[in-house]
């Protein structure tokens, strides 16, 4: 449970206090601070850093076990140039934090006193937010938040995040407002920040004032990249301002060192999002900070602003190398394509990005990558019309772009491709072919990993089910469930599950399906979600007609902080009688799902 302090603090004391005003250098830091005071006290959270090592590995570097597989290799991660902000890879690394917490504080059977949460990492405040909600399903788990509307003052106009903390605050319960925050907690230079991580070492080096220009700024291209993937918005608009400004005093001359500079910090990070390898001079430097405060604002939803930015990447940009003025349109017109009225907007975007990479002799590989990605997002912009044949004709130029090329991009686009295609050909009813391609995806990328082979058999299963192969559709999901379970991948395990149910319920098979919402069920207590514990709870009073099933699915759905609505709405149903089929998830054809768990935009 979660309260304001104020009103019901221990009367003896007895609870763990931690200051998480740790301010926005890096993400989980508020979240470290946290868990180590707990663990001072005497928690070890049980098992949970033995059954997730890589989620533990994120928030305790030094603690990762020999052999410990990396995050980023077992869970997706954000996509900048799809300008798409869901992290798996975030997500785990919060929910295993909340998990961790709850365990915890019933451990030790005290609550947990947590001050200045209005001063954490934006991604520490995510967590907690998921904590307050996981709490509400283990028993003896309490989290006390002391004057949570106390926050510190903003560093930059571009990272004023306050609209976002009160998001949080009230998914955590609290009623309030951006008017009832009050700027008490002083400046983020005031924290005494001891960075344990790569990205905070590199804010501390973007913005240290004792440093020259170009050692900063090329910090901060290496710390924007970092803090991509672990959702530090805050941070990465932050230190992007601040460069903007020093990037005027840098003469065109020393370009080249500073890039030199920034490029071995980009070995920290191995994933293909913001490189440097195509940047040339200061109008590309500013072009990449610009792009860096874009992709942050449109994230947060704020899409004028990001539309503002993307084109300021051109702006009087004289010597801008036409791969970056391509990625200006590309972003351009994919944040406009965001909003239906504004289609013939991104389209003219596109237009423009193909007149800067025409196809020339000689040309650099490079340009024909960005090419590509323009015939992608043509592509795209023609599926929203539902113009699928000419669609289809963007994406095979696309995939004509791509041949030969081996970079990590030109990698990530044709995997898209691939899938686009099977999309589109799903679309148009052509379910056969769709799955062809599908198949034809799987032998070209190879079924090594386990992350690509859970979300492939997924959609595999999917597009199964639409051509009648119930028997080879069931083998995929059981497929997915290996992996996910084999991954610690409780949120899609609990997804698949409850969708095994219903299927194997309007098939009949009440009891295959009646085993599977209970396994849902246990995994979405693991998982601390209290909506789709109801979600498992109403498939087995569907499945078995129990009573005390249904009785709990009320109580568990009033629990819901996420799904409120969706949760009202399932107990209500339960309690009348109703019919549950439209209620309870069924089988889709892309196991993509927005996590909700930690998402506070509204």
């Amino acid at each position: 449970m979660v309260r304001p302090a104020g009103e019901t603090a221990p009367a003896n004391g007895s609870a763990v206090r931690v200051d998480v005003n740790t301010g926005p250098a890096a993400s989980y830091t508020g979240l470290r601070e946290t868990l180590s005071a707990l663990r001072a006290e005497g928690a070890d959270f049980g098992d949970i850093a033995s059954r997730h090592p890589a989620e533990w590995a994120e928030l305790f570097p030094a603690e990762a076990a020999p052999g410990t597989t990396p995050l980023e290799e077992i869970a997706l991660a954000p996509s900048e140039r799809r300008l798409h902000r869901e992290s798996e890879q975030v997500y785990r690394a919060l929910s295993v934090a909340a998990a961790a917490l709850c365990a915890g504080t019933s451990q030790l059977g005290r609550p947990l006193l947590v001050s200045g949460i209005g001063g954490t990492d934006l991604s520490s405040l995510r967590g907690f937010m998921r904590a307050v909600e996981h709490a509400q399903v283990v028993e003896g788990a309490e989290l006390l938040l002391h004057e949570p509307t106390s926050v510190r003052g903003t560093v930059g106009g571009h990272a004023d995040y306050r609209g976002e903390r009160v998001r949080c605050l009230r998914r955590m319960g609290l009623r309030v407002t951006e008017d009832d925050l009050v700027m008490d907690l002083g400046t983020e230079r005031d924290t005494g920040f001891v960075p344990v991580s790569e990205e905070g070492e590199l804010y501390l080096r973007a913005r240290d004032g004792e440093s020259s220009a170009v050692d900063r700024v090329a910090a901060a291209l290496a710390y924007c990249r970092r803090a991509f993937f672990s959702a530090n918005w805050e941070g990465m608009a932050a230190v992007a301002d601040e460069a903007l400004a020093l990037l005027s005093g840098i003469p065109e001359s020393r370009i080249p060192v500073l890039l030199a500079k920034a490029e071995p910090e980009q070995e920290l990070v191995h994933a293909i999002e913001f490189e440097t390898a195509i940047l040339r001079g200061t109008a590309d430097v500013r072009a990449f900070l610009f792009k860096v405060i874009g992709i942050q604002a449109g994230f947060r939803g704020d899409q004028d602003t990001a539309v503002a930015c993307f084109r300021a990447m051109r702006d009087g940009a004289d010597g801008l190398s036409p791969e970056i003025r391509a990625q200006s349109h590309l972003y351009s017109a994919l944040t406009l394509s965001k909003r239906k009225q504004r289609l013939a907007d991104a389209v003219a975007e596109v237009e423009q990005g193909f007149e800067v990479v025409r196809e020339r002799q000689g040309e650099a590989e490079s340009i024909r990558r960005e090419r590509g990605w323009l015939h992608n997002l043509r592509g795209l912009t023609l599926f929203s019309e539902r113009r699928l044949k000419a669609a289809f004709e963007h994406e095979k130029q696309a995939l004509a772009c791509m041949a030969g090329l081996t970079d990590a991009s030109s990698a990530h686009l044709r995997i898209n491709l691939y899938s686009n295609i099977s999309v589109l050909q799903e679309k148009a009813g052509k379910h056969t072919s769709a799955l062809g391609t599908w198949e034809k995806f799987k032998q070209a990328t190879g079924a090594a990993n386990a992350a690509f082979v859970k979300h492939h058999s997924y959609r595999s299963a999917g597009l199964r089910l639409l051509v009648g192969e119930r028997e080879a559709a069931l083998a995929d999901l059981d497929t997915t469930l290996v992996n996910a379970a084999g991954l610690g991948d409780l949120f899609h395990e609990t997804e698949v599950r409850l969708e095994l149910g219903m299927l194997h319920a309007t098939s009949g098979d009440t009891e295959t399906a009646r085993e599977q919402y209970e396994g849902a069920e246990r995994v979405a207590r693991l998982l601390g979600d209290p909506y789709r514990i109801a979600l498992a709870l109403a498939g087995q009073a569907l499945t078995s007609g129990s009573v005390s099933a249904s009785r709990a699915v009320a109580a568990t759905a009033a629990l819901s902080l996420t799904r409120p609505g969706d949760a009202d709405a399932l107990a209500k149903t339960v309690a009348e009688g109703g019919e549950l089929t439209a209620l309870l998830p069924k089988p889709r054809t892309k196991l993509n799902r927005p996590f909700d768990l930690i998402n506070f935009q509204d």
